[in-house]
């Protein structure tokens, strides 16, 4: 991204322009974030173009094309007005390179990214076909890969599939497209009728071959020679693999009856190594190589590094009335317990170690390519606008308290009240505070309205929350949007502040950390020799971030590992268990959640497997060894949370919340009182007329906070927790329970 000009606007139709992501000699395309707060590539069209009729007319065009295609494939349209004095539109930002750039980079990509590539862009020449257009500029600058797959844009010479409706802007015998990516019917010049959906699958056959040669199929040079050899000569596929051959060469053929359609051409491409979900979509994790998992990763970080984003105000009229009911009464008597956590403002020196750097390269990739979701679904009711219970403001709570993870979000919400009764119980406060809770049941769309609830709620100046991954990422946009303050405790996405949000405040470690934390334990008091890691495709995201960064880890670190994947589709571990021991590994990472995890205890336990075996906070549930049994024991989990009941730190909190409570305080109670006591403290310390969202979120992102769960600092462009080698506590199965073992470390012993 290159810096802004001086005669590059600031705004656009409510766009904050924050840089260049490329020019040419039409337009700018810039870097912005849109009124919703998600990040936007704005391609703005210069007036000297706009005036020409034809040009506008290619332009609505474009953007009528752009938005009738839903793909994931495809990068989707968010906004346009191709009427304006400067015609605009408006795409999600994809912060990876184009193909073209990564192949002139580090040259040809192997056979199964290829064939990842190409399949996930047959399916989205599928769905531009299935919408009635043919895209007709298929060529790798018109491609960018991200972590997840890659992205088709640019329909600027989009057009109706066999029709001439744009006899205003080409006609018959005139070109349209990149010479070396056309088909013979495009370099013939034929008119609509002859320039169909096959001619959309010879270009990806030409992509294809790019990607897996380095070179086009028919050479470089003049684009006389160029459209010739396109319609005359056969494409030059020497270097490709010789599975991939014949698929490519159905896409070339000369005649387009020949050619297979986007669908079946998807099909033939996932068959082979990749998964394939329930409804046959090809899934691969990981599908590019570490270098440009690096470029993508370092694109990522750019784009979470922005230049004064101006704060969003609340548009009050926009606002309800009235309350939704969905308050829950504090008691009348707060403890008199003193909060024993204590303070901490000094600032960061230039020695401190953060490991967040060191992991940046795979952190920040596993969020590449994807962008915060703003649509915000309504609820029923009334709209709350002051604090309940005579409280002059109010804290948020979005927790799970009714679904899957209805333990950890309830132990949130004792957390949290406790932390606030005690804030009122001072006789120093000059603000009292009452909490707002609202359950999402740990579903995604309801999470997304919970969190609508409270950034419509004017009372609510921060939240603590949402309880897991999903609800999260499905919440975050909306609460950006309204830059609403938001202390996750834990959820563990890298994603979270790679989306770019303006107002997200990272309590824990996100997930890439922890596998630094797991490898020093395997190969220092574990001794393991050689590490099995089991990536869980049920695990999505979470799978994925753990078992590749591990892998990698180990790879850096010269110590011998051994990856494997296990299908979502599979219940059975045996075949992966089998291929881990065959390849000599002695100990087991699983890299899923806690109900599979079960699956593979039993399986290595019935083969008296002798080896250390670990996991994730994933694995951190009571239910892991409930489900399973004796093949638990010996397990260790390395996880962002203590256990308050033993830890010396937390001893005071551990008393207080007994005494409110009744009970010992479970998982992620204390994190959660950290994060309301630092929201707390930094609301008061903020002057009356600045006690608004985006001071808090300011003040809080710049904060340093001695807690007692663990020491808080973050980055203040991305929220991200810095981590000083802390934050991360080991646990292992003994006895049929989860027992605390104290601080991991993230360095080898010796």
């Amino acid at each position: 991204m290159e810096p802004l000009r001086g005669t590059d606007p600031g705004r656009l139709a409510g766009h904050r322009i924050l840089g260049r992501l490329g020019a040419g000699g039409m337009g700018v395309v810039y870097l912005a974030r849109s009124p919703g707060g998600s990040l936007a590539a704005l391609k703005v069209i210069h007036a000297e173009y706009a005036r020409d009729a034809g040009f506008r007319a290619r332009f609505r065009r474009e953007v009528a094309a752009a938005g009738r295609i839903e793909s994931p494939w495809v990068v989707p349209l968010t906004d346009a007005d191709p009427d304006a004095d400067a015609p605009w539109l408006a795409t999600a930002y994809v912060p990876g390179p184009s193909l073209a750039e990564a192949v002139a980079a580090y040259g040809a990509l192997p056979e199964d990214a290829v064939r990842v590539l190409g399949a996930r862009l047959a399916s989205a020449l599928r769905d531009v076909h299935a919408a009635g257009l043919v895209h007709r500029d298929v060529k790798p600058g018109n491609v960018l890969l991200a972590v997840d797959g890659p992205r088709l844009i640019d329909f600027g010479i989009a057009r109706a599939a066999g029709t001439s409706d744009d006899t205003v802007l080409t006609a018959s015998g005139v070109v349209v497209g990149t010479p070396g990516y056309l088909s013979p019917e495009q370099a013939r010049g034929d008119d609509g009728q002859g320039v169909g959906a096959p001619s959309d699958v010879f270009a990806l056959g030409c992509l294809l071959a790019y990607a897996t040669t380095g070179r086009p199929p028919f050479g470089a040079g003049m684009v006389d020679a160029l459209l010739f050899r396109a319609v005359h000569e056969e494409a030059d596929l020497d270097g490709v693999p010789r599975a991939l051959a014949p698929v490519l060469r159905s896409c070339l053929a000369k005649e387009p009856e020949r050619r297979p359609t986007a669908a079946a051409l998807a099909d033939s491409l996932a068959e082979g190594p990749a998964e394939r979900t329930a409804d046959g979509a090809e899934q691969r994790a990981g599908w590019l190589p570490g270098p440009l998992l690096r470029l993508v990763a370092e694109r990522s970080e750019a784009g979470t590094a922005l230049p004064d984003v101006e704060p969003t105000e609340v548009d009050a009229a926009g606002e309800g009335g009235g309350a939704r009911g969905a308050e829950r009464a504090a008691p009348a008597t707060p403890p008199a317990a003193d909060a024993p956590a204590t303070d901490a403002r000094s600032a960061r020196g230039p020695g401190r170690r953060r490991l967040l750097l060191a992991g940046a390269a795979t952190a920040l990739a596993v969020g590449g390519g994807l962008t915060a979701r703003s649509a915000l679904s309504g609820g029923d009711g009334a709209r709350g606008r002051h604090a309940p219970g005579g409280a002059e403001v109010a804290l948020g709570l979005h927790a799970d308290l009714s679904g899957d993870h209805r333990a950890i979000g309830t132990a949130q919400e004792r957390g949290v009240r406790l932390a606030v009764e005690e804030h009122n119980a001072r006789a120093d406060t000059d603000v009292r505070v009452a909490v707002r809770v609202e359950d999402d049941g740990g579903d995604p769309d309801r999470a997304e309205r919970a969190a609508r609830r409270l950034t419509e709620d004017r009372a609510v100046l921060a939240v603590v929350g949402p309880t897991t991954d999903a609800a999260a990422l499905s919440s975050l946009a909306t609460y950006d949007g309204a830059l609403m303050p938001v202390l996750a405790v834990s959820p563990g996405p890298v994603r979270l502040y790679v989306l770019g949000s303006r107002s997200l405040v990272h309590m824990r470690p996100h997930d890439s950390l922890l596998p630094f934390f797991l490898s020093a334990h395997l190969r220092g008091e574990a001794g393991s020799r050689s590490i099995g890691v089991l990536s869980d495709r049920m695990a999505g995201d979470h799978g994925w971030e753990i078992g590749s960064t591990l892998s990698r880890v180990l790879h850096d670190a010269g110590h011998p590992v051994v990856p494997r994947v296990v299908s979502a589709l599979s219940g059975d571990f045996g075949p992966p268990v089998e291929a881990l021991l065959d390849a000599g590994a002695d100990s087991v990472v699983f890299a899923g959640h806690h109900d599979r995890a079960a699956l593979l205890a039993r399986e290595l336990h019935r083969r008296d497997f002798p080896g250390a075996r670990a996991a994730a906070h994933g694995v951190l549930d009571a239910r892991f060894p409930s489900a399973a049994g004796e093949a638990a024991e010996g397990w260790v989990v390395a996880a962002p949370v203590l256990d308050a009941t033993v830890a010396p730190r937390a001893r005071d909190f551990a008393e207080a919340h007994r005494k409110r409570f009744g009970s010992a305080p479970r998982w992620y109670a204390a994190e959660a009182y950290d994060a309301a006591r630092l929201a707390l403290r930094e609301l008061t310390g903020l002057p009356r007329a600045r006690r608004e969202r985006d001071h808090l979120t300011t003040a809080l992102r710049g904060a340093a906070y001695e807690g007692i769960a663990k020491s808080y600092a973050f980055e203040p462009e991305t929220g991200a927790m810095v981590i000083d080698g802390g934050g991360v506590f080991l646990w292992k199965v003994t006895g049929g329970r989860f027992r605390y073992l104290g601080p991991a470390s993230h360095v080898v012993p010796g």
